[in-house]
């Protein structure tokens, strides 16, 4: 990645994280250039991160060697015809993030022989603990998925899957933060109604999904696992699954996952 000029169009937050992070590892003045319409946005970028930041996509895609994509889905369509199909050959690497965008739909329209990579990362990228999805289109090589891998490790993991399960990776991942979300914004919640003060059941609640998540990763247990070693037989916590189970929560987060990955694929543009 370091031989490489990246391009990215777009520098909206997942735009911005993105070039954040890049920004720490490349030599910014030869290494990185961006675009952005919006003139507030634009002249923020360039002062936060002292790099050259146009209006016009056409600069960034003769540019760069790898160009990233991180407009809006509606958006995406006039920039690849007006723009970036007039610069896209085999020679540079298209990274699209818009979401519901396939790699088929950007090959038909700036050509089959370019390489095109999907990529869903999600909003934890502001913080580098993104969970990022990389799809390969039918152009791309095994060393334009490792550049990508390279390049979206900078904002958190990175696992490969087959185009057709992105809708799958949206609806678990892309979606995800805000299911937690949810959850935590439940259980503060409960916790005001059990007599707790707004900021202790926050940082209670908050305290336990950090360390909840921590432990997963560390001791690498099945979360049943770890599950059954906090419920004890007769005990607070077990009384607490019983009520999850007898509402059938199981099943409520799989009908809520299969109801994002239908939307998803609904959205998608083939």
């Amino acid at each position: 990645m370091l031989d490489k000029k990246i391009g990215i169009i777009g520098c909206g937050n997942m735009g911005e994280a993105i070039l954040s992070r890049l920004s720490n590892i490349l030599k910014k003045s030869v290494s990185i250039m961006a675009s952005e319409s919006d003139v507030k946005r634009r002249d923020y970028i360039r002062s936060k991160y002292k790099i050259i930041v146009g209006i016009d996509n056409n600069e960034v895609v003769k540019f760069a060697d790898v160009i990233i994509l991180a407009v809006k889905p509606k958006d995406l369509e006039a920039i690849l015809k007006a723009e970036v199909c007039c610069g896209a050959s085999k020679d540079k690497l298209l990274i699209s993030i818009a979401a519901g965008i396939t790699t088929k739909y950007i090959e038909r329209i700036v050509g089959k022989d370019a390489p095109v990579i999907r990529v869903m990362p999600n909003m934890a990228a502001a913080i580098g603990e993104s969970i990022s999805s990389i799809s390969a289109g039918s152009a791309v090589k095994p060393e334009d998925m490792e550049l990508a891998r390279e390049i979206f490790l900078t904002i958190g993991d990175v696992v490969e899957v087959d185009e057709k399960l992105v809708d799958a990776v949206t609806a678990v991942s892309g979606s995800g933060p805000a299911y937690f979300f949810y959850m935590m914004e439940a259980l503060i919640e409960a916790g005001c109604a059990a007599g707790l003060k707004e900021d202790v059941a926050r940082k209670l609640v908050l305290k336990t999904a950090l360390g909840s998540a921590k432990l997963l990763e560390i001791l690498k247990e099945p979360p049943a696992i770890l599950r059954s070693k906090v419920t004890s037989k007769g005990g607070t916590t077990e009384a607490a699954i019983k009520v999850f189970e007898s509402k059938k929560f199981r099943n409520i987060i799989k009908d809520a996952v299969n109801a994002a990955r239908a939307r998803s694929k609904k959205l998608s543009t083939m």
